[in-house]
């Protein structure tokens, strides 16, 4: 049964192949498939050939051409989101990255967010700020003074207990935190100081990407290059010519007008 299922299959492979090549080289079916009129057909199948040949090339080189001005175009819808992005990061900085987080506070780039326990929150802004920690019998305080003073404290109760029953805070994780919350008041102070320099070289940078258009300019002048050298081709020309000659003379001798 599957034998008898591969050769219906061949045989109708084989008879659409006949079916094309019929289409193709109309008049009558020996001329079309026969291998003795293989030098009757040569001549519109070279001219066909020809005629693909230079079209192919003419797309590709059309392609390509589209493809970079594509390219080009996303290039600078990226750049010029990412400067737009750089220059509203500068203009309105916010929080920042997160950095770490110790009971109620959590440190982010810029400023440090405190939420009590009814859910309240706080944000107090890290430039300018000090830290400091004190123990008591019971738990570390850590303060975070603004600059004339004004303290914000923050509660860490002892560790106590063991493994899965221990609660509260060690004194060496406390003291990371500050630390940590130390460091980041300083790069703060670094940037704010610097920022308006940064914003002003950021927005300057984003006018000269805005201005730049110079890439995709060029990929746009090549592309429209392209298009007019293949449509003024005079080799493509000639070879359709040589087609339309070689498919006249193909009905001349059969009485059908053969498909390019």
């Amino acid at each position: 049964m599957a034998y008898v299922i591969v050769v219906l299959c061949a045989a109708a492979l084989a008879g659409w192949a006949v079916h094309v090549r019929a289409r193709r080289f109309p008049g009558s079916l020996a001329l079309a498939v026969l291998p003795r009129h293989a030098e009757d057909r040569r001549p519109l199948a070279q001219a066909r050939a020809n005629v693909r040949s230079l079209e192919q090339i003419a797309h590709s080189e059309e392609s390509a051409a589209r493809t970079e001005v594509a390219r080009q175009e996303q290039k600078r819808e990226e750049d010029l989101r990412t400067a737009a992005r750089r220059v509203a990061s500068l203009e309105k900085p916010g929080r920042g990255k997160r950095l770490d987080a110790l009971g109620e506070l959590t440190l982010y780039e810029h400023v440090l967010v405190k939420r009590t326990t009814n859910g309240a929150t706080r944000t107090l802004q890290l430039a300018e700020r000090r830290v400091r920690i004190e123990s008591g019998d019971s738990a570390y305080y850590l303060y975070v003074l603004e600059a004339d003073g004004t303290p914000e404290r923050t509660n860490y109760p002892r560790r106590t207990g063991e493994g899965e029953e221990a609660k509260g805070f060690t004194e060496d994780r406390v003291r990371d935190f500050a630390d940590a919350v130390q460091r980041a008041v300083a790069k703060e102070n670094t940037f704010r100081t610097t920022l308006p320099e940064q914003l002003k070289q950021a927005q300057h940078d984003r006018e000269l990407l805005e201005q730049d258009t110079e890439a995709l300019d060029r990929a746009r002048k090549r592309h429209a290059e392209i298009q007019a050298r293949n449509k003024d081709n005079p080799r493509l020309a000639e070879a359709r010519a040589e087609l339309e000659a070689a498919r006249l003379e193909w009905r001349r001798h059969t009485g059908r007008m053969p498909p390019p």
